[in-house]
């Protein structure tokens, strides 16, 4: 199994958080409607929890994905 870099597990926990963040500032400028701000956080919220999860365990020397929970 190929062990994740943390690096790379903070590009995805990065691109989530902005994502978040763009969303709701167009929203907030009125630039995007509702719905679309709301798919946008829908979408990328729980992939920012996952990634954080992965990103916390990164530096464990562990290779074993963490149960994080569904």
């Amino acid at each position: 199994m190929i062990a994740m870099k943390r690096r790379t597990i903070t590009y995805g926990l990065a691109a989530s958080v902005i994502a978040v963040a763009v969303a709701w500032a167009a929203l907030a400028a009125a630039l995007i409607p509702l719905w679309a701000a709301e798919t946008v956080i829908v979408i990328a919220f729980p992939v920012l929890v996952l990634f954080l999860g992965l990103w916390w365990r990164a530096p464990g020397g562990e290779e074993d994905i963490p149960f994080i929970g569904y």
